[in-house]
């Protein structure tokens, strides 16, 4: 699978969504946003996804489920992926800039207990050899965790609540070769030994056991007089 990238009027396209996020203008757009941002990202996923696996794109609406008032539509474009121990790889196109990240934005409970077991000088010398990758600023803690002495060598990286390599290019006439395709994968690769250390020391999110249905739900259903107990609530 080949990519070309994005053409030039991708980050255009995206600013203006930006500018008016409204069904009105996603559907004015929508001809030339498909061709231009949406089936240029499929490839671009489809052709990483043969080294790194399979690469979900973005849905262009946004998930407005816990956050009603936000905005209809993304403003951005791209993909993610999972090793097998549960990093995350991803790319993502705005109206400025392409960014690929390694690791995890924010752990969950169980991950960030796992990672600060596991945080030591490996993981500090690993960092450090990380070529022409950044560290996002990992949501710290003000103070180290409780029972870390203020003077831990590693005191930084366990103020961490996430871990993720990142690297950026601005914009421009390269979005519209195979650059991308070849940057973001050699982010990726770069990459790889924090990817299995995550793999090994973090794993991926614990499973979130499903909710249980409330009583009146459950009731709502069943004949009059099934056993159910009345609702009071």
């Amino acid at each position: 699978m080949t990519s070309t990238g994005w053409p030039l009027d991708a980050p255009d396209l995206l600013a203006a969504l930006a500018a008016d996020n409204t069904r009105g203008t996603y559907e004015h757009l929508h001809p030339r946003f498909a061709a231009a941002v949406l089936d240029p990202t499929r490839a671009l996923a489809a052709a990483l996804g043969e080294e790194f696996g399979p690469v979900r794109v973005f849905r262009p609406a946004a998930n407005r489920r816990f956050r009603p008032d936000a905005p209809p539509y993304r403003t951005d474009t791209g993909g993610l992926a999972r090793s097998p121990g549960g990093t995350v790889r991803a790319f993502v196109l705005t109206a400025t800039a392409l960014t690929a990240t390694t690791g995890h934005w924010r752990f969950d409970p169980g991950q960030l207990r796992r990672y600060r077991a596991a945080v030591g000088p490996d993981l500090a010398a690993l960092l450090a050899g990380l070529p022409d990758l950044a560290l996002d600023d990992g949501h710290p803690l003000v103070r180290v965790p409780r029972g870390v002495p203020a003077d831990h060598p590693q005191a930084d990286l366990l103020r961490r609540r996430g871990l993720q390599a990142v690297r950026t290019w601005p914009v421009g006439p390269w979005l519209a070769t195979d650059e991308p395709l070849e940057r973001v994968r050699a982010a990726w690769r770069d990459a790889a030994p924090l990817a299995a250390w995550l793999d090994e020391r973090v794993g991926p999110p614990d499973p979130v056991a499903p909710r249980p249905r409330p009583a009146a739900v459950a009731a709502a259903g069943a004949p009059q007089g099934a056993g159910t107990a009345p609702s009071t609530y």
